[in-house]
């Protein structure tokens, strides 16, 4: 029954048993109730309080074998999140033992529903080392739906500090409400302009940049731990890709939704369920989505996939270096799911390219846990200049202060390549005795910067300082003698992007062999490092992408300007001329002619 009317009924029917004065103040008292009930949050309201699920235990030996095949080595023996991978990876795994659980659809600080679990198992937590174990895994699965259920179970067990079998552990499931406009993936299509703009006011009223940044890098608070004491970040929202919760379908704004109204158990993320209306959390859904470029993702890593071919566009003049100027401009988006915008101005074509990085994991002091996992690649060269510009950008929450620890981007080319033959590349690790490679390095350390200050929205100016390299492997590394003439012509670093902009001539004098010479219409061998100063990476400490291909593209020539349209009149000739032959040869055969 409705608590207000059980409370009014039971009211009514002890007022006649009172003195008057005694029932003035119960008046007084049932209005109070009634309007205290009446301004709970409509969510409250809507709710029903159920028990957790209850541990099934006839699926706990299976569960078990499971669990220590599988599990343990990074959640460990008893659940800590302290299995012998542990300490390799960011973010920390889970800690089962106090029951507290980031992905679920019951109320901040409660245990989840079985389903909230199974899913995270099925699915895995995209940006973190929690594989997919049902799904997407090489297009198949690892385990089964029963697995599934029973390790879900026995990781249930594990929790030391509650008990799912409580009668005090009762949980709320959350209303959600539905995708408002319908949307399937990606998403994009048919959300209002309107609604994504009232979802930024609810963004900035509700002071969400304190931790993800100006525009949602996730650069805001680096200050943030896990109730373990372990650091944390805010989520990048310009790569949902990497959202925990995501399911392996990053555009979904439910995702979104969801973590917005139940926050994420042991991290500093709380729930806004009793601040912003169901309403008002889609629109900010709308917001923080359309943020993240639509890129055709991997089934299988769940992240864009990787462009194997960066171009270089054709200029005839020089090429400018002002980020702002539109051959420098392009949206990240794929232009087979979103359309460049309306008035877009940049080079026909131009375009960013998305190149993976992961940790070197094949020498010294392995690194498993790289801060930037891509990189962005554009790039423009100059029949005039005879030189090539690439744009490389990335996003890092935060850069280092400590000249021991220099940020650092690097671009990577074979020492010999007119030596090479087919598809032969040296090791994509600074190369080999055989077959050297020539690196262009940029460190760099940020002006007057501050990783806990407020967003900057003009960014920040950098120190730039090229290093150029030959490498024949990892213990022979060292600068040229003769630099080949690698510049940084612009730098900068804003709201967690960093950007630099390195040139070249096409060719140098060579004098060791070691630098690149770089041909035009020619497939050329090129790989991108990439090093966090504020996470103390170093030497062999780095991101790393393998072997891609950079192509410089030729100009147009004239004939492409008259060519298509005389083509296009003779094909139309051609036709017509086959109709007319094929009414003839029917007009014969009716007349007897031909037979």
């Amino acid at each position: 029954m409705n608590p207000i009317i059980s409370f009014l009924k039971y009211s009514h029917k002890e007022e006649d048993m009172l003195t008057e004065p005694i029932k003035t103040v119960r008046h007084f008292l049932i209005a109070l109730a009634v309007m205290l009930i009446v301004g709970l949050p409509s969510t409250l309201l809507a709710q029903e309080a159920q028990l957790p699920d209850q541990i099934q235990k006839d699926k706990l030996e299976l569960g078990k074998r499971i669990y220590f095949k599988r599990c343990v080595w990074c959640h460990g023996v008893e659940g800590g999140g302290d299995g012998p991978s542990a300490d390799r990876l960011f973010t920390r795994p889970r800690n089962f033992i106090q029951g507290t659980f980031k992905i679920r659809t019951t109320d901040s600080g409660e245990l989840p529903l079985d389903q909230n679990l199974i899913d995270t198992v099925t699915n895995g937590l995209p940006g973190s080392a929690m594989p997919a174990w049902g799904s997407g895994v090489m297009g198949g699965r690892v385990l089964s739906e029963d697995e599934i259920l029973a390790v879900v179970q026995f990781v249930k067990s594990l929790v030391q500090d509650r008990d799912f079998a409580d009668e005090d552990e009762e949980v709320y499931v959350q209303e959600f409400g539905s995708n408002p406009w319908g949307t399937s993936a990606p998403y994009h299509l048919g959300v209002p302009q309107e609604d994504i703009d009232a979802g930024k006011e609810v963004f900035l009223k509700n002071k969400c940049f304190e931790c993800h940044g100006g525009e949602g890098r996730g650069d805001g608070n680096p200050t943030m731990k896990d109730d373990w004491g372990f650091p944390i970040f805010a989520a990048d929202w310009q790569q949902c890709w990497n959202f925990r919760g995501s399911r392996r379908n990053p555009y979904d704004p439910f995702s979104i939704v969801r973590t917005v109204s139940t926050g994420l158990n042991g991290t500093p993320m709380p729930n806004f369920k009793d601040k912003i209306t169901v309403e008002d959390r889609w629109k900010l859904a709308a917001f923080v989505n359309s943020l993240c470029p639509r890129k055709k993702i991997d089934k299988n890593a769940n992240k864009p996939i990787n462009d194997f071919l960066v171009k270089s566009k054709f200029t005839k003049g020089p090429v400018s270096t002002d980020f702002n100027d539109p051959m420098w401009q392009a949206p990240d988006d794929d232009m087979k799911i979103k359309p460049r915008p309306d008035g877009y101005t940049g080079k026909k074509n131009q375009r960013w390219h998305y190149i993976a990085l992961a940790g070197q994991i094949t020498r010294g002091q392995r690194n498993f846990k790289p801060k930037v996992d891509n990189l962005w690649v554009m790039s423009n060269w100059s029949e005039e200049e005879q030189a090539v510009y690439y744009l490389v950008e990335y996003h890092n929450r935060f850069l280092s202060v400590d000249p021991a620890y220099p940020d650092a981007v690097a671009i990577q080319w074979p020492g010999q390549l007119e030596e090479l033959f087919g598809a032969e590349k040296p090791y994509f690790i600074y190369g080999d005795s055989k077959k050297p490679v020539d690196i262009w390095k940029a460190n760099f350390m940020v002006k007057d910067y501050k990783d806990t200050a407020a967003p900057n929205p003009n960014g920040y100016d950098i120190d730039v300082s090229v290093k150029e390299l030959v490498g024949h492997g990892f213990d022979a590394v060292s600068e040229k003698e003769t630099p080949g003439g690698v510049t940084v012509v612009n730098s900068k670093y804003h709201q967690g992007r960093v950007k630099i902009m390195f040139k070249r001539s096409l060719t140098t004098e060579n004098p060791d062999k070691t630098d690149v010479q770089i041909p035009v219409e020619s497939f050329i061998p090129i790989s991108f490092m990439q090093w966090t100063g504020w996470d103390k990476e170093h030497d062999e400490l780095m991101a790393i992408s393998t072997w891609c291909y950079t192509i410089l593209e030729p100009d147009n020539p004239a004939s492409m300007l008259y060519m298509p349209p005389i083509l296009g009149v003779a094909f139309f000739g051609f036709q017509m001329w086959l109709v007319w032959m094929t009414k003839r040869t029917r007009k014969m055969a009716a007349e007897g002619k031909v037979k």
